[in-house]
């Protein structure tokens, strides 16, 4: 139980740190300075800059990577995340066949006899399973990008906030579908997306679009937005084949058996359906909407909320 990470925790990041904090001192910059830019302690930087030099055959990759980000960090231009993006991606290439790759089989010499490959295949996108979860992010990632740019969205999010999800054509659990933490929420205007989509985050939407998948089979994706009848009414003038509940449901099992038992439903191949469930006391009116894919069905839905 050796992976690479280990090699990474304890020689690769921290003669990362320590070369770019050494650099940006010299460039004049205070160490408080440094812990900002860094975002690290003051602590951890006093640290990084009062330890010996590290040796580690890494140091080559490691001084291109640190002067990199020391420009970067210097500018101020740079996000986090692409500070973050930069590691990860030398990290990466150094894991697939490089020096870091080399250093893993020598401190665990069956993986060299083994010729091992498993960088290779999770990093360089051969796992199935990996890069189809990857794709999913992506997609809901584009889809998100849509609709917090929307002016119009915020007429259709429900009171209970707007949920959305998607999956691929793999996804048998609600583990295998990514979905937002907190739901979609409304600030100044804008709908917005508090933290960043996430595997098995809405169990609820998950379940429904897992089983409207199985009554659907060009369904991969979810997103429920308030059921007031102009709403649903706009919904099959874009495009969606709505369904309607007769009876108010909160139980997302209750709302599959509740379609599983309709006699009418669109056929199998339908792209954009739809399920209208009803409000009553204490239940809000929700309108579960269904694509091909979170981005499409994005897309479809701000033709829905630009007409109203």
């Amino acid at each position: 139980m050796r992976p690479p990470c280990e090699i990474v925790q304890r020689d690769f990041l921290k003669a990362v740190r320590t070369f770019v904090a050494r650099s940006l001192r010299d460039e004049g910059f205070s160490q408080t300075e440094i812990a900002s830019k860094m975002d690290l302690t003051q602590a951890a930087v006093s640290k990084y800059l009062n330890q010996p030099v590290i040796k580690t055959k890494l140091v080559g990759e490691i001084s291109l990577l640190s002067d990199r980000l020391t420009e970067m960090l210097k500018s101020g231009d740079s996000s986090q995340d692409q500070v973050v993006r930069e590691i990860c991606a030398s990290c990466m290439r150094s894991r697939i066949g490089s020096i870091l790759c080399e250093m893993h089989q020598k401190k665990v010499p069956s993986l060299k006899a083994a010729n091992c490959q498993i960088c290779s295949s999770l990093l360089g996108g051969r796992d199935d399973h990996l890069a189809g979860r990857a794709i999913v992010i992506s997609d809901m990632l584009e889809a998100l990008e849509i609709i917090e740019l929307s002016e119009t969205f915020e007429k259709i999010v429900p009171q209970v906030r707007a949920n959305f999800v998607a999956c691929n054509d793999n996804a048998n659990s609600v583990e295998d579908v990514a979905g937002i933490p907190g739901r979609i929420t409304v600030i100044d205007g804008y709908a917005r997306a508090l933290i960043s989509p996430q595997f098995g985050a809405s169990r609820h939407t998950a379940e429904i679009l897992l089983h409207a998948k199985q009554t659907w089979t060009r369904v991969r994706s979810c997103l429920c937005v308030s059921g007031m009848d102009e709403i649903v009414q706009k919904a099959r003038e874009v495009g969606f084949k709505v369904v309607p509940i007769k009876e108010p449901e909160t139980s997302a099992r209750k709302i599959s058996l509740s379609l599983s038992r309709m006699k009418e439903v669109p056929g199998k191949r339908t792209a954009y359906p739809a399920i209208q469930v009803p409000g009553g006391y204490g239940v809000e009116p929700i309108l579960y909407l269904f694509g091909p894919s979170a981005k499409e069905v994005s897309e479809r839905t701000l033709k829905l909320s630009d007409g109203l």
